[in-house]
């Protein structure tokens, strides 16, 4: 019988057939012997820490002086996952639920499913559909051939991304491979790459120590897009890797001159901008005794451009200068620099040009990192130092990353100034 803390956590949407997969998977896992052969099941439990530093010089801080309370900010937040992998006959799935804890006892509960999708195949051909994880391309900051998954980098706690609806053909032989996907069959016409409808394509061939991609596209309302990359193993501690690519089109939010400062609804729009490129080039190196690191370049004309961020903190201070020369307009002056927030996550980068750097070192069961982002048209730096440790089935992480730059910097003006975390894994 469910307690009654777990009855109201089962009512929230969603969560009641999810949970009652899960059990299903669970049971069959442990009752059903006529699978035992076939059935796999396995995860994990996970509980996530973080406590902010929030700036005070941002859009979003400045907004809620004028208006308290108009765009929420936290201090800490906690939150639980586990995550179930189970497979059988060809069919393959990952759920997760979470609970979640923010500042003063707010809480929040809910699931998704990762992957759900069967696949099967004969001799070199390989054939799935449904809910799949496909990430794609050879860099470690920034992939701009992830034409699939769109997968955000740099992020705290490496953890379990979710799938896109697929249908997928793939051949494989020796030293080539070549992959034809059919993304999100179900959706119609969109601008948002994420869930647009698309046909894309992979080849990939092994030669020696080079391995060689190319890459295809045809969104339906951002048309094509072509992309290489290549990944060469010069020596047993030297890597090198580059990656391009083309769009036809791409959507990028971009500021709608009000007729006044003071806009009534958002102008910052997301229309379809044309011929995009994005490239980047790094190396990894690790030594003998287990030092390992990555530098990477990338150039993303997906992000806003440097007359962009001119314009944006141009208003931003126009904007604080009518709050303070006519107090009755602090609550439209409000919602027009919460508005201004939109453009820190127009993008997977804050600015065109990246500079990117990353050492570690394991010892035993202990790797230590630190890495910095660098924006060198503003001379914004992201800065992250963590410590993990992996044990059979426990891993432990914690670390900090540290935003900064000049006060027109971009990464000086977004929400956070720092932010701790700490993790715990327990696998089974």
């Amino acid at each position: 019988m469910h307690s009654a803390a777990t009855a109201k956590f089962l009512k929230r949407p969603g969560l009641r057939g999810l949970a009652f997969i899960l059990s299903l998977l669970a049971n069959m896992a442990l009752s059903n012997s006529a699978l035992a052969d076939d059935f796999q099941f396995s995860g994990q439990i996970r509980n996530l820490w973080t406590s902010t530093e929030n700036n005070i010089h941002d859009p979003v801080s400045k907004a809620n002086q004028f208006v308290p309370g108009l765009i929420p900010e936290y201090n800490n937040d906690a939150s639980v996952e586990a995550e179930l992998h189970a497979s059988t006959r060809g069919v393959t799935a990952i759920a997760t639920l979470q609970g979640q804890a923010v500042d003063q006892g707010r809480t929040n509960a809910t699931g998704w499913l990762n992957e759900l999708y069967t696949g099967w195949g004969k001799n070199e051909w390989q054939f799935s559909i449904g809910k799949k994880i496909i990430s794609w391309d050879v860099a470690y900051g920034f992939r701009p051939n992830d034409m699939i998954q769109q997968e955000k980098r740099q992020t705290f706690i490496t953890s379990t991304l979710i799938g896109r609806p697929v249908a997928m053909a793939e051949y494989f032989n020796a030293d080539s491979s070549l992959a034809l996907v059919w993304v999100n069959p179900d959706h119609s016409s969109s601008v948002d790459a994420s869930v647009e409808q698309a046909f894309v394509a992979r080849a990939y061939h092994h030669a020696g120590s080079l391995d060689m991609y190319g890459f295809a596209r045809y969104g339906q309302e951002t048309g094509t897009s072509l992309g290489s990359a290549a990944a060469w193993v010069a020596t047993e501690s030297l890597e090198l890797h580059a990656s391009y690519r083309y769009s036809q089109k791409m959507a990028m939010l971009t500021l709608v001159p009000p007729p006044a400062l003071l806009a009534r609804t958002s102008p910052w729009q997301a229309p379809l901008t044309n011929n995009i490129q994005q490239a980047a080039i790094g190396m990894t190196y690790t030594t003998e005794d287990q030092h390992s690191f990555i530098v990477e370049a990338w150039w993303d004309g997906a992000a806003p451009s440097s007359a962009q961020w001119v314009q944006w903190n141009q208003r931003n201070l126009a904007l604080g200068q009518l709050a303070s020369a006519m107090p009755s307009l602090q609550t439209p002056v409000a919602y027009n620099l919460a508005w201004q927030s939109n453009l820190l996550a127009a993008a997977n980068n804050l600015r065109r040009k990246n500079l990117f750097a990353r050492w570690s070192k394991k010892n035993g069961a202990w790797e230590t990192a630190i890495d910095t982002l660098y924006t060198p048209e503003d001379k914004g730096h992201a800065t992250s130092a963590s410590i993990d440790w992996q044990g059979d089935r426990w891993h432990i992480d914690a670390g900090i990353r540290i935003y900064g730059g000049p006060a027109t910097a971009v990464f000086a003006q977004i929400p956070q100034n720092k932010i701790f975390y700490t993790s715990a894994t327990w696998a089974f």
